[in-house]
């Protein structure tokens, strides 16, 4: 018997034990094959790969190939871990190094095969299913099914490729030890590494620290380094105040006080360990669930405060017969609802920086036609509006000294609303019509025609109109339209928000799997503990509270404080965007809760039905 045929025999007389191993690694080629079956459907064949729908869909396949890669590493290690004794038998029965490294390496290529064409095959079962939400989220695709060639291909050696990297990584997990550590690796209680974890911390956390003053790109992985540092040691530090508290107040030898805390602590690494993923995990899905969900419910109001009109023209080249053009898009826009139309001249101060002055009766139209208020200003004073809709205008030092020559040294105030396209301009600074006058005497003036229609958002007709009788080159002149950024924006937020949400989901499934493989582990020595204590009179009510305690402390704890990054995060956030998204992160957070409960309550079933099956069969 060769050793290929001893690796098989070895699952299918057991498949029992690979099972859990099977499913995660069936289920990250199933959500891989799910996104590659999107990225290369014929609908979106003409999507550019550098356009931003294009990093959208490379993004979520770059993700889910890294979120395969480590949940499928955290399965098989404690895969591995849980058969600690069988390779001890191995070991006994003389297995050489080179022949122990094939077996499992073997193992896991069958597994892998397994996975793959289970994956594929449900992938291709609920492609259609999958398409189906995709085309009721983003709404402007026909999202037809087809036969998914591409995708099975990329699939197959994708996956196929990580897979075999993990295979080989897997015999260097479990290096051959002694025998004796094998067979009581299982009954041994973990060794705590929260001085190794503590040394680290101190050298990582200043190298962070520093790249982060000094505006390295090197300065984002470190971040995750030292996230995850300090993430362990708070855990480790809650547990020592824990421990502390029961001690100081007796608490610990009441009920199941002792229990508890044995518990945790007979499994100290692993447990931080999964509680540091977790809260990883809890914290991603929160924080990126609020702006995925958001996103596309925002893209009107978003638009409105990038692009204040329905269109904006401006020709640049003299050559180019600008009132022909404006006749021309008047000609098309007049036929509709409110309809209304704008000259605006100002003054370019600056060409390179495009800082430019309008007067402040050019600025009351502009107010007037978009519905704001008007300003006055004297001689002396200025009023500053927005460039880019986010931010309070300011004004440079270089604009404020050409102001102070000409008297202007009182800000009458700001506005960060744009009044052209946003980034059209570098600053715009609104002054008197007698300053005005006198400073644009030797400045080059420009104009941009502005109009306004009543349903901006359903003119796809006048849009191919335009296209036709207005030839823009995109150099002598331009037409900025509110639909086309709309409708580009809704696209691409519309499947960030599918493919966004199908990660969260997979997060999620991926906490609730890491979360009983911890459990499942640990389940053998669970039962042996509480038969014995079974035995001693202790009651099953004891054992359900000591089993949900440990449930608390790697899912529930990590869950809570999850909570408090992602709206620290969101309210950071909050700062620097157009629109606001606390409500949502509110909604969101209702639902996450409700979820989390759920999860709580299902895993800690199965995992008691499990242990108390275990203990009184």
């Amino acid at each position: 018997m060769t050793l290929f045929d001893f690796a098989y025999k070895n699952i299918s007389r057991d498949f029992k034990t690979y099972i859990y191993h099977f499913l995660s690694c069936s289920f990250s080629v199933f959500v891989f094959f799910i996104f590659t079956n999107l990225a290369f459907h014929p609908a979106l064949k003409t999507v550019d790969e550098n356009s931003s729908l294009g990093l959208v869909l490379s993004l979520g396949l770059t993700v889910s190939i890294i979120f395969s890669f480590v949940f499928i590493l955290y399965s098989i290690s404690n895969f591995l871990k849980q058969r600690s004794k069988q390779f001890a038998i191995l070991n006994i029965i003389g297995a050489s190094n080179k022949q122990f490294k094939r077996i499992v390496f073997y193992e896991n290529v069958i597994i892998s095969v397994l996975a793959l064409l289970a994956g594929s095959f449900l992938g291709l079962v609920f492609s259609k299913f999958f398409l189906m939400i995709a085309e009721s989220v983003i709404g402007d695709l026909n999202l037809y099914f087809y036969i998914p060639i591409k995708s099975f291909m990329v699939t197959l050696v994708l996956m196929g490729g990580l897979f075999t990297l993990v295979s080989l990584v897997a015999p260097i997990i479990l290096r051959k030890k002694k025998i004796i550590e094998l067979l009581n690796k299982e009954d041994e209680a973990e060794k705590s590494y929260i001085l190794i974890v503590s040394m680290l911390l101190v050298i990582v956390l200043p190298i962070t620290v520093y790249l982060h003053i000094k505006l390295d790109s090197y300065v984002y992985p470190m971040y995750l380094v030292t996230a995850i540092l300090l993430i362990y040691f708070l855990f480790n530090t809650i547990f020592v105040l824990y421990s502390f508290i029961m001690n100081v107040t007796n608490k610990r030898f009441r009920g199941n006080g002792l229990v508890k805390v044995t518990n945790f602590k007979y499994n100290i690494h692993t447990n931080l360990k999964t509680m540091t993923i977790n809260m990883i995990l809890f914290s991603i899905v929160l924080s990126s669930l609020v702006i995925i969900v958001g996103a596309p419910n925002n893209v009107s109001e978003v638009t409105e405060k990038i692009m204040p009109y329905s269109y904006m023209y401006t020709a640049w080249d003299k050559k180019v017969e600008e009132s022909k053009q404006v006749q021309a898009i008047s000609g098309v826009l007049k036929t509709k609802k409110d309809y209304q139309s704008l000259k605006i001249e100002f003054s370019n101060l600056n060409a390179i920086t495009r800082d430019v002055i309008l007067s402040h009766s050019t600025y009351n139209e502009i107010a007037k036609f978009l519905g704001r208020k008007s300003v006055k200003l004297n001689n002396n004073q200025y009023f500053l509006v927005g460039v880019d809709g986010k931010h309070t205008p300011k004004l440079g030092k270089l604009l404020r000294k050409e102001l102070r020559k000409e008297g202007l040294v009182k800000n009458k105030g700001t506005d960060k609303r744009v009044i052209a396209l946003s980034g059209y301009f570098t600053s715009v600074t609104v002054v008197s019509d007698v300053t005005y006058k006198k400073m644009s005497q030797n400045l080059k003036k420009e104009t941009i025609y502005a109009f306004n229609i009543d349903d901006w958002k359903n003119t796809k007709k006048e849009e191919k109109e335009l296209k036709k009788l207005v030839k823009l080159d995109g150099k002598t002149e331009s037409l900025s339209s509110a639909y086309a950024y709309y409708q580009t924006e809704k696209l691409q937020r519309s499947i960030l928000s599918y493919v966004g949400s199908i990660l969260c989901i997979s997060f999620l499934i991926g906490v609730a799997s890491i979360t009983y493989s911890r459990l499942y582990l640990s389940s053998d020595i669970d039962i042996k503990k509480y038969k014995m204590m079974s035995k001693l009179g202790i009651e099953t009510k004891f054992i359900k509270k000591s089993l949900s305690a440990t449930l608390i402390w790697v899912f529930v704890l990590p869950f809570v404080l999850s909570l408090f990054v992602a709206w620290y995060f969101i309210y950071s956030l909050d700062q620097f965007t157009l629109v606001s998204y606390i409500g949502v992160l509110k909604k969101c957070s209702i639902i996450y809760c409700i979820v989390e409960l759920l999860l709580y309550f299902l895993i800690n079933r199965k995992y008691q039905k499990m242990i108390l099956n275990g203990v009184f069969e």
